[in-house]
């Protein structure tokens, strides 16, 4: 099995650089590689410290695309575990029963048979869950901030897809510092996560959902919206 860390320092090299814009319910909300990194490192001490969650181990995400989503497929990847998404049109009975299931819905047929129950909106600036927490459940959002911001764990080896360096994609540079065209996504990029990942491991910034994407051309090197640098 790979080891996610390279994915995690890749983020972490970014520092304050912008990692991964959301257009989405609370406008444009940016995260910088060192958050980005933080929050899939206090979901991977999450994962394990409060849920258990081992090699093999099943996650069915029944969320609609979020970069949240993206966050936890990512943590439970790192952790051995495999990781199915689901959605209004899913049937539930089509699905193996989940170790973990992460959703809005707690009343949901998924939510019933999974032995964890994560709940969230797919909100970026909520700090809770907006519903009724049933017993036992875990509010994920407000757990989740409470972890440690370093690796608790010994990852186990990477079970998502072929974490692969994306090949050049026309940087430019400003002064010393490299700048590189955004990747738009597709929803939350987990339906071409390999691509994603790829993108991430070479320092090029994400941004999506790309159907709320301004039709102009984006600037090299920075997220649409901002002004492009001046090629040296």
């Amino acid at each position: 099995m790979t080891d996610p860390s390279p994915l995690l320092s890749a983020l972490e090299s970014r520092g304050a650089q912008p990692a991964l814009a959301w257009l989405g319910e609370a406008g444009r909300v940016e995260l910088s590689g060192h958050v980005l990194a933080n929050w899939i490192i206090k979901s991977v001490n999450h994962l394990d410290q409060e849920l258990a969650l081992a090699p093999g181990d099943l996650v069915v995400l029944d969320l609609p695309p979020h970069w949240k989503r993206l966050v936890l497929a990512v943590a439970a990847w790192s952790l051995g575990a495999r990781v199915e998404l689901a959605g209004p049109t899913t049937d539930a009975e089509d699905v193996e029963d989940p170790r973990v299931a992460a959703t809005a819905d707690p009343a949901s047929a998924l939510a019933d048979r999974a032995d964890e129950l994560l709940l969230l909106d797919a909100a970026s600036l909520s700090l809770h869950f907006s519903g009724e927490l049933p017993p036992l459940a875990h509010d994920w959002v407000q757990e989740v901030r409470g972890h440690a911001d370093a690796l608790q764990v010994p990852l186990p080896g990477w079970s998502g897809p072929a974490l692969v360096p994306a090949a050049d994609d026309g940087t430019a540079t400003l002064g010393e510092r490299p700048l590189r065209r955004p990747l738009p996504m597709r929803g939350d990029g987990l339906d071409e996560a390999d691509a994603v990942l790829g993108a991430l491991l070479v320092g090029r910034p994400l941004v999506g959902p790309a159907d709320a994407l301004p039709r102009l051309p984006a600037a090299d090197g920075l997220v649409p919206g901002r002004p492009g640098p001046t090629r040296s």
